[in-house]
C-alpha cells in the first residue's frame, strides 16, 4: 500500500517560502556577526577577548526549529483555517519592518563588556577612542593603587563605546583626598543641559547610581553633550572613585523635554551605556 502524497497547496508553499526567507536572514546575520567579531577578535582583542558566540548560535537554531515547525504544521494540519492563521502570523511577525530594522542594527546583540588587561590593550583603546584619557589614572598606576579598566560597546548599528577606570583605595581619606584634587582641578557643570526643543542632553549635572554620587564635567570635545561625557563618582562605602568616558556620535538625548526623574534618567543612561565592573 502507498502512502499518500503529501501536497501543500500554493498559499501554503507562498507561506512557506517567506517564513523561510525571513528566518534565512536572520541566520545569515547571526552567521555574519560570528565572522566579524572572529576577525576583529584578532585586530581589537581588548574587545573581543571574552567572545563566544553563544547568542549566535541560539538564533540559528531556533530559526532552524521554527522554520521546521512551521513545516510540519502546514503539512499535518488539516483545518485550513487554522494553518492559514498561524502562517500569517508568523510573516508579519518576522517580516514585518520593526523586525527587520531590528535585525540589521542588532540582532543577534552586538553589545559586549570588556577589561584591559596590558598597557597595550589601554593604548589600543586610546586610539579607537581617539582620547589620550588625560582625565583618567595612568595605566602605569596599576602598581601603585588598586586601579582597573573595564569598558562597553555596542558595535551594532549604532555603534558606541565607554571605557570606566575602577580606582580602589584602602582608606575613605585617601579617596576623598584625590577626588577632591579631581575636582579642585577640572570644571564641573552646574545646571542641566537643555537642547533648543526643550530636551534635555544633560539632564543632571550630579546625581546618585547605586550609591555612587557623580559628576559631569564640561570638558569635552567643544563640550559636544551628549556624544561625549566625561564623569567622576565617588562611592564613599567602598572607598572607591569611577572615572567615565563616553563615546556615542549617535546619541540624540538623554531625557525627553517631559521627563520628571531628572536623577533617575541620567541613571538609565549610565546603566544603558557604561560597564561599571559589577
Amino acid at each position: 500500500m502507498n502512502k499518500k502524497e503529501v501536497k501543500l497547496s500554493p498559499i501554503k508553499i507562498v507561506a512557506v517560502v517567506l517564513i523561510g526567507l525571513a528566518l534565512a536572514l536572520f541566520s545569515f546575520l547571526a552567521i555574519v556577526t560570528i565572522i566579524d567579531v572572529f576577525v576583529m577578535k584578532e585586530e581589537i582583542p581588548y574587545l573581543y577577548r571574552n567572545y563566544t558566540p553563544y547568542r549566535e548560535f541560539l538564533v540559528i537554531g531556533v530559526c532552524i526549529a521554527v522554520f521546521v515547525l512551521m513545516l510540519l504544521f502546514n503539512i499535518h494540519i488539516k483545518r485550513k483555517w487554522l494553518s492559514a492563521l498561524v502562517n500569517i502570523i508568523v510573516i508579519i511577525a518576522l517580516c514585518n519592518p520593526y523586525t527587520l530594522i531590528l535585525g540589521l542594527i542588532g540582532i543577534p546583540t552586538t553589545v559586549n563588556y570588556y577589561t584591559i588587561e596590558s598597557e597595550a590593550d589601554f593604548n589600543q583603546c586610546a586610539d579607537d577612542m581617539g582620547t589620550d584619557f588625560s582625565k583618567f589614572p595612568k595605566y602605569n598606576d596599576f602598581d601603585e593603587q588598586n586601579v582597573r579598566f573595564v569598558g562597553k560597546v555596542d558595535a551594532g548599528f549604532f555603534f558606541y563605546q565607554s571605557i570606566t577606570a575602577i580606582v580602589k583605595y584602602d582608606s575613605l581619606e585617601l579617596c576623598e583626598a584625590d577626588y577632591k584634587a579631581y575636582i579642585d582641578s577640572h570644571q564641573f557643570l552646574t545646571e542641566p543641559i537643555i537642547a533648543y526643543d526643550g530636551d534635555y542632553l544633560i539632564a543632571a549635572p550630579e546625581f546618585y547610581y547605586e550609591g555612587i554620587f557623580f559628576k559631569v564635567l564640561t570638558e569635552g570635545e567643544d563640550d559636544y553633550f551628549p556624544n561625549q561625557i566625561y564623569m567622576i563618582g565617588m562611592d564613599r562605602e567602598n572607598s572607591t572613585l569611577y572615572y567615565l568616558y563616553l563615546d556615542d556620535h549617535d546619541l540624540d538625548l538623554i531625557a525627553w523635554s517631559d521627563a520628571q526623574d531628572l536623577e533617575g534618567e541620567m541613571g538609565k543612561h549610565i546603566s544603558d551605556r557604561y560597564n561599571l565592573g559589577k
